[in-house]
């Protein structure tokens, strides 16, 4: 005999049960009813909570890995792109609402998103029913920046130039330096320049010690660099006498035009005139220390004349790996070629390069159109071997352009004073391309074109 309850029997039970209002089975029946319902309702609450949230999450994650795709840099950009991937992707059960969603980016390199759903209650009130929240973070693909600020402080940029470069020079390093150095680096260095560049305490590395030497100069110290004194004989025939400072210029010679290591191939010498010396503030390495770059701009000042091509010569020596052993280990250019690594710089001028040298003095000029600053009882009688300013700083920049360098060169022409034709052309011909080069001639222009920059780097940054 089978052993179960036919489906007319159990019917005829069911139907008795629940006619059945005055016996035991109703009484029974209702409080069944009275617990087990409210329980059953709230494991439907349960599941289709359970069931909007896998909605909720897929659809969270693919609107993140969209925004972290896009080209968008800033927060409110990626927020306007995830709410519109997510609004797309998001399949909501019957009843159920989107409350709140949001998408930020955080250190330039990871987007994290949130969004919460409310959904409909079947269960009684005095279950607890909260939105189903989840959260996704994206971590961008990127690149290393590796960015050397070469900036002209040279005496035209006294006063309110010097004030707006350093507002611009600020903003560029907040906007670029993230405040967190993983999985991708971004650092900055920084050269100021005038008549040459102060090498600091890295000075006697890259171009020897000085040879103390009585006053007045003796040999070998008449007309060649290398003494704390040179005497040397001037473009007016004068023999004046100069001290040894801390800058450098150019070197001469087969590695003249290119980042071969300072160990086989030094620097150049300068012994400035007394109306023309020593830009004070020296190089700073790479660095991701935003204080310590903020202290560097705040610290710039004007004067002297202008020799760019030195300028953008240590730009290139910044960022280098054959002068890395120069610097700290963390302020070490990587080598070229090494993935997920971009090396740029910015080279900033307010007018046209005048400045060469000449055996560790400020050259004779070479040319009618040289232009070399000062006067002639204080040039060198003879010319630059390597060249004007210009001559030599568009040689450096094509170096550093070519493979396998591949260095990448914005320009800004600061033309406050109005047009300058050289000027110009030395920063088209310097820069990357069109796109490369900004010639502000405003305050606020100036401050405009650094944090285009700084958004051309960002976008860089999540390219490949």
């Amino acid at each position: 005999m089978r052993n179960f309850i036919s489906e007319s029997r159990l019917y005829k039970f069911l139907t008795r049960i629940v006619r059945d209002r005055s016996g035991v089975s109703a009484v029974a029946f209702a409080i069944s009813f009275a617990v087990l319902t409210p329980m059953a309702l709230g494991v439907f609450d349960v599941y289709q909570s359970t069931e909007q949230r896998g909605k909720l999450q897929d659809a969270l994650d693919a609107a993140a890995l969209y925004a972290a795709k896009s080209t968008a840099t800033t927060t409110p950009d990626i927020n306007t792109v995830g709410q519109k991937a997510l609004t797309a992707n998001l399949q909501l059960i019957h009843g159920a609402s989107l409350s709140s969603s949001s998408f930020a980016l955080q250190n330039n390199i990871k987007v994290v998103a949130q969004a919460s759903v409310t959904l409909p209650a079947y269960a009684p009130m005095e279950y607890t029913h909260t939105p189903v929240t989840v959260n996704s973070e994206v971590t961008r693909a990127g690149n290393n920046l590796e960015v050397a600020m070469v900036l002209d402080n040279t005496g035209s940029m006294a006063g309110a130039p010097m004030t707006s470069l350093q507002s611009a020079a600020n903003q560029l390093i907040d906007l670029v330096v993230s405040d967190t150095q993983t999985p991708y680096y971004s650092k900055i260095a920084v050269v100021p320049y005038s008549n040459a560049v102060n090498a600091g305490a890295y000075a006697s590395l890259v171009r020897g010690v000085p040879t103390t030497a009585a006053s007045p100069v003796v040999a070998p110290c008449v007309d060649q660099a290398g003494c704390t004194k040179e005497k040397f004989t001037s473009a007016s025939g004068g023999t004046p006498t100069f001290n040894v400072s801390n800058c450098v210029s150019e070197r001469t010679g087969a590695q003249a035009f290119t980042d071969a290591s300072y160990s086989s191939a030094p620097v150049g010498w300068v012994y400035p005139p007394a109306d023309n010396p020593c830009i004070g503030t020296a190089i700073q390495p790479l660095t991701s220390n935003k204080t310590t770059l903020h202290s560097m701009i705040a610290s710039l000042t004007s004067g002297g004349s202008t020799a760019g091509h030195i300028g953008v010569a240590w730009g290139w020596y910044m960022i280098s790996p054959n002068w890395g052993g120069l610097f700290p280990a963390g302020s070490q250019g990587a080598a070229y070629g090494t993935p997920n690594t971009l090396k740029v710089v910015i080279l900033m001028t307010d007018g046209a390069f005048n400045t060469a040298y000449c055996k560790g003095v400020i050259s004779n000029p070479s040319s009618a159109t040289d232009g070399s600053s000062g006067s002639s009882s204080e040039h060198a009688a003879c010319a630059s071997p390597n060249g004007n300013s210009f001559a030599q700083a568009q040689a450096l920049c094509t170096a550093m352009k070519a493979a396998p360098n591949n260095v990448i060169i914005y320009t800004v022409g600061f033309l406050h004073g109005g047009a300058d034709p050289q000027a110009q052309a030395i920063l088209a011909n310097c820069a990357t391309d069109a796109s490369h080069a900004y010639l502000p001639t405003t305050g606020a222009a100036l401050q405009v074109a650094f944090r285009q920059i700084a958004a051309d780097l960002n976008l860089l940054r999540i390219s490949h």
